[in-house]
């Protein structure tokens, strides 16, 4: 998987054929060609900070969606500010923002705030949600050959984290090839959760990308670096950026849960439903919105009616003035 360049923001990333990743890029170029400021720019950019979180693990979940946010150290301050000022105005002690603990009256006070400052970070929010009935994007069991020596240290993961670092990285990845320029330095930080759950793990998810990294790009990066919300300075500036990817992760993943329990009309985004969850109405409206710096995609991965192959279903928001 190898990428030609081009001027575009999108640069059209050249994934094998008939891959998830091959419909994906196709799906880019053309969005682009129609709405060119559909993708933001960040070539010009010496370094680049990636967040990720995920959602659906539960047993009732029909999903696991994947959510990444990706945007310049450049663009940061104006972000920090603001995240600064509501944590100042609003919380009583550094609580963390997160879907599932917005029950409680400061994070709910918060969270329109909260959300209307990520609008002003020049960057990408993407998140794809893959239907369990699907067939691994592996052709493996497990998508390494475990009896290999150089894999030893992945022998104690589980099948089914190791399966999911394996899906994370692959769709990093590929937003890199299609966003990032030469020589950047890329800064991935991701949720504490099994993929990354001590420092050892995350020395082991580092060599991974740095493996899986190469079958999309073909062009040197600068540094190359992973950490979690264990990296933050104290003012919770991590976690508050990886909140962003929490939230939306969490909001679709219960409209999708919603649209699975309640029969409705499938491949289409619910921007409100009268069934959502106030914080999930909350973020999918805000989510939908449009004209801002960061950009917003979503894709949907479903088994096809005739038990061959994936269907995606791609939801972009642009302007339409």
């Amino acid at each position: 998987m190898k990428t030609t360049v081009t001027q575009n923001n999108w640069r059209d990333v050249t994934p094998y054929p008939r891959t998830i990743f091959d419909i994906l890029n196709k799906s880019f170029v053309q969005l682009q060609e129609k709405h060119p400021d559909s993708f933001p720019n960040l070539r010009n950019s010496k370094d680049l900070l990636l967040g990720s979180d995920y959602s659906g693990e539960s047993p009732d979940a029909p999903y696991y969606v994947f959510s990444y946010l990706i945007t310049s150290l450049e663009n940061w301050s104006e972000w920090e500010y603001a995240r600064l000022i509501i944590r100042q105005k609003i919380f009583s002690d550094s609580r963390r923002m997160s879907f599932k603990n917005l029950g409680d009256n400061q994070r709910r006070k918060a969270l329109i705030p909260f959300l209307e400052a990520a609008n002003s970070l020049n960057g990408l929010s993407f998140s794809i949600a893959i239907n369990k009935k699907c067939k691994s994007l592996f052709s493996h069991d497990s998508p390494l050959d475990l009896e290999n020596p150089d894999f030893i240290p992945y022998r104690k993961w589980k099948p089914d984290v190791l399966v999911k670092a394996f899906t994370i990285i692959h769709f990093l990845s590929f937003l890199i090839a299609g966003l990032c320029e030469q020589g950047q330095n890329i800064y991935w930080f991701t949720d504490e959760d099994n993929i990354a759950a001590n420092d050892q793990r995350v020395c082991e998810l580092t060599n991974l990308v740095a493996w899986i990294i190469n079958d999309y790009i073909s062009f040197p990066l600068g540094h190359l670096r992973c950490g979690t919300s264990c990296c933050d300075n104290g003012t919770r500036q991590i976690e508050d950026f990886i909140a962003i990817p929490d939230l939306i992760a969490g909001a679709l993943s219960e409209q999708l849960k919603m649209n699975a329990n309640a029969l409705k009309i499938p491949n289409v985004f619910w921007i409100y439903s009268g069934d959502f969850s106030e914080k999930a109405k909350t973020i999918t409206w805000w989510f939908s919105q449009c004209g801002f710096p960061l950009k917003r995609l979503f894709c949907t991965i479903n088994p096809c009616e005739n038990g061959i192959g994936e269907e995606v279903s791609f939801f972009h928001f642009y302007n339409q003035c």
